[in-house]
């Protein structure tokens, strides 16, 4: 399957597909559990116009935090990364080893591939070779991410997608979703 992948940048932020807009679960974890379920279309704009605004604050701050898909021209995959001090979520997750900035260190929260006919089709594993070939590029050391076993109905994709593009489990503490690695320098 032919498709593009972008850089999420200010012009294109509203290509950000689907849910993936107003989903604040990484970001403000407080403001998506109370508003998770929501319908009120004013919520919903509410809840859209603040992940606008943390990936502007976030793109200034950092740099590139996000990619989309596109085949034919409609977005049909995403995927957000960047220092999880961005991402408060993920002190949540009962680990205490995830990687920092200092460290080098990147967290991937997101890699998703909307609907399931563009699903096994490498679309995600296209989109992941993108973002590891540009964290290579900027020096960064390692990237990290909780993927979820025996089941791909997770944001941030299945764990043998991973282990396929050669992470390793860094931490099993919850089994469901081990924190896995990719040492960048050794790709």
């Amino acid at each position: 399957m032919k498709v593009t992948i972008k850089d999420v940048t200010s012009q294109n932020l509203n290509d950000i597909p689907g849910y993936c807009k107003q989903c604040l679960y990484w970001e403000y974890p407080e403001d998506f559990e109370r508003l998770k379920n929501t319908k009120d279309t004013s919520e919903i704009a509410k809840l859209t116009e603040k992940k606008k605004k943390w990936f502007l604050q976030t793109l200034k701050e950092f740099g590139t935090c996000g990619k989309i898909v596109y085949h034919k021209n409609v977005p049909i995959g995403y995927a957000q990364y960047c220092p999880s001090i961005f991402l408060p979520q993920t002190g949540d997750y009962g680990y205490k080893n995830v990687g920092t900035i200092q460290e080098g260190v990147v967290f991937l929260s997101c890699l998703i591939v909307i609907g399931e006919k563009m699903r096994n089709k490498g679309v995600g594993t296209k989109l992941l070779e993108s973002i590891i070939e540009d964290l290579k590029k900027q020096s960064f050391k390692a990237m990290e991410t909780f993927a979820r076993r025996n089941s791909s109905d997770n944001p941030s994709g299945p764990v043998e997608l991973y282990l396929k593009k050669g992470f390793h489990v860094k931490d099993d503490t919850n089994s469901e979703f081990p924190l896995v690695r990719l040492d960048l320098a050794a790709t």
